[in-house]
C-alpha cells in the first residue's frame, strides 16, 4: 500500500499500483485530494483503507469488499469493462458506478487495426525471416493481403466499435455490424454501415472483430460453430473480454487453416496460460490486455477520474455513470 493522505481532504483509493500509474496520478492530481494505492490482495490493508475511501478507482471490486465501504461516494472503473465490479452490491448501498472511457475507443481501435494489418502482411513471420538473415522479397508477397476494400464485420457497435468503423471506412472497407441497439442514422450513413444478424455477418466478413461487454449473452459467443461459420481465410480479432470466445476452438480453426489468423488482446483466464498451443502459431498475434493502454489515454482517464470526484463534491451527477440493470 502506497499512501499520500491528509484526513482533511477527500481520499481517492486506486487499486492499480504500478509505479507508472502512481506517477501519472500524482501528476494529474489537482491537489485537493489525497490518494492511496491499495493492493486488493493485501487483506489487512483492504480492511484499513476501504472504510476511509471517499472515491475508488478499480478494475475489480468484490461484494465482500463493498461491505467495507462506509463513506464511499463513487466507484469508477479504470477503463470501461466493469464486469468484475460487484455492481449489484454497490447498488444496494446506493453507491454509483462510472466508467472512464476517455481515449479508450481511439486506443483500442488503433490496436485492432495494428493487429489486422500485421496479420494481413504476415508481419511477425516476415520480421523473423529478415532477422534470421533471409531477404525473400517476392516469396513473402505471396500470402500477404490488402485491408482496403475487404469486408469488416464489427460485433458490438458501442464507443469502441464505432471508432473501429471509422477506421474501417477510412481504409475503404465494407463495414458490417451487429448490435442490440440501432446506431444513429447519421452514423450509418457516414460510414456506410450495414446491420445484419451475427450469423450472416460471420459468413460475409473477411475480418471479424468483437467489441462487446461480458454478459450472459456474450459469454462464449464465439465457439467452434461460429468459427466454422466464418469465411475461409478470414481473420478473427478480439480486444473485448476474454470469456467471449473459446480459445481451444479458435486454435482449431486457425491451426486447421480455416482461418487465416487471429489477433488476441484478451484471454480467459488472465494472465493467460502461456503453455497453450495457440501461442506457438505464427499467424496468431497475442498481447497482454493492452489495447486501450497508451500514455495519452492514461493521462486522459486519470484526469477524468479526478474531475468526476470533483463533480460529486459539488453535488453534480457523475459523468459516464452506468445503469445497473
Amino acid at each position: 500500500m502506497t499512501e499520500m493522505n491528509d484526513l482533511d481532504r477527500p481520499l481517492v483509493v486506486y487499486t492499480t499500483c504500478h509505479p507508472w500509474i502512481q506517477s501519472v496520478v500524482a501528476e494529474v492530481n489537482p491537489g485537493n485530494f489525497d490518494v492511496v494505492f491499495l493492493d486488493l490482495n493485501d487483506d489487512a490493508a483492504v480492511e484499513q483503507v476501504l472504510p476511509r475511501a471517499d472515491f475508488i478507482v478499480c478494475l475489480s471490486l468484490s461484494a465482500e469488499q463493498v461491505e467495507l465501504l462506509e463513506r464511499c461516494k463513487l466507484v469508477m472503473h479504470n477503463g470501461v469493462g466493469y464486469d468484475a465490479i460487484a455492481t449489484d452490491a454497490l447498488a444496494e448501498r446506493g453507491i454509483p458506478v462510472a466508467v472512464t472511457p476517455a481515449m479508450t475507443p481511439e486506443g483500442v481501435a488503433e490496436h485492432v487495426f495494428m493487429m489486422i494489418l500485421a496479420l494481413s502482411k504476415q508481419l511477425p513471420a516476415v520480421q523473423a525471416s529478415v532477422r534470421s538473415g533471409e531477404w525473400n522479397m517476392f516469396g513473402w508477397r505471396e500470402g500477404s493481403h490488402n485491408v482496403a476494400y475487404k469486408t469488416l464485420g464489427i460485433v458490438g457497435l458501442g464507443r469502441i466499435g464505432r471508432r473501429v468503423a471509422h477506421l474501417g471506412h477510412a481504409f475503404g472497407c465494407r463495414v458490417l455490424f451487429n448490435d442490440i441497439v440501432d446506431p444513429p442514422a447519421e452514423l450509418e450513413q457516414q460510414y456506410k454501415l450495414t446491420g445484419m444478424p451475427t450469423d450472416q455477418l460471420l459468413a460475409e466478413s473477411d475480418i471479424v472483430t468483437l467489441h462487446v461487454p461480458l454478459t450472459t449473452e456474450t459469454n462464449k459467443m464465439m465457439r467452434a460453430e461460429q468459427f466454422n461459420a466464418m469465411k475461409s481465410g478470414a481473420l478473427f480479432i478480439n480486444a473485448s473480454r476474454g470469456p467471449t470466445y473459446d480459445l481451444d476452438d479458435l486454435y482449431q480453426a486457425v491451426s486447421s487453416g480455416h482461418l487465416l489468423g487471429a489477433g488476441l488482446d484478451v484471454f480467459d483466464p488472465e494472465p493467460a496460460q502461456l503453455d497453450h498451443p495457440v501461442f506457438q502459431l505464427p499467424n496468431v498475434i497475442c498481447t497482454p490486455h493492452i489495447a486501450s493502454g497508451t500514455v495519452e489515454r492514461q493521462y486522459a482517464i486519470n484526469t477524468a477520474q479526478f474531475e468526476n470526484c470533483q463533480r460529486i463534491l459539488e453535488g453534480l451527477e457523475p459523468l459516464n455513470e452506468i445503469t445497473n440493470t
